[in-house]
C-alpha cells in the first residue's frame, strides 16, 4: 500500500495520507494511544495559499465537534478549523508560533496543529471520513472548484 493517495491538477501534486480519518472541512485526524492529532490536509493547504498565522484554543480548553478550535490565516484567505471531535485540548504545535509555514511544507508530518484527548472518539469518528472517502471528496471539490483534474 503507497503511503499516499495522489492527484494533480494544474502544476500541484495533492496528496491525501493513507490510514488517517478525514472531515469534510479538509482536517485530518490521526489516533494513536488514545489521543488524537489533527491537522489540514494537503488540498487546504495549496487552496489556501502561503500561512502566515495560526491560532488554535489554548491546552486545556474543552472542544466540542464541529465547534471553532481556531484559524489559519493566509495571503488568500481567513479559514476556520471547525474540531473534528469533542474532547479536550492537550498540545499546540509550538513549532507553529515561529514557523506556520511548516503547514504548507509538510502538512501530515511536522505541520500538524493540536493533540486532542477526545471525550468519545466511538461516536465522533463514525462522522469522519476514510482516506479513499475523502479523496473522492476532494476530486469532486478540485472538479467543482477548479475544473482541471489529471487523476494519477
Amino acid at each position: 500500500m503507497n503511503e499516499y493517495l495522489r492527484t494533480t491538477y494544474d502544476k500541484f501534486e495533492l496528496r491525501v495520507r493513507q490510514g488517517f480519518y478525514y472531515t469534510k472541512d479538509d482536517l485530518w485526524v490521526s489516533v494513536e494511544n488514545g489521543k488524537a492529532r489533527v491537522g489540514v490536509s494537503d488540498y487546504l493547504q495549496k487552496t489556501s495559499g502561503d500561512v502566515a498565522f495560526i491560532e488554535v484554543a489554548k491546552p486545556g480548553s474543552a472542544v466540542e465537534k464541529g465547534k471553532d478550535l481556531g484559524t489559519i490565516e493566509s495571503a488568500k484567505t481567513t479559514v476556520p478549523l471547525p474540531s473534528p471531535l469533542s474532547g479536550t485540548l492537550e498540545e499546540a504545535n509550538s513549532k507553529l508560533t515561529g514557523n506556520p509555514e511548516l503547514v504548507n511544507s509538510d502538512p501530515y508530518g511536522e505541520g500538524w496543529l493540536v493533540t486532542l484527548t477526545p471525550s468519545n472518539l466511538e461516536d465522533d469518528r463514525i462522522s469522519l471520513l476514510s482516506a479513499d472517502d475523502y479523496f473522492k471528496l476532494m476530486l469532486e471539490k478540485l472538479q467543482s472548484e477548479h475544473g482541471k483534474l489529471e487523476s494519477k
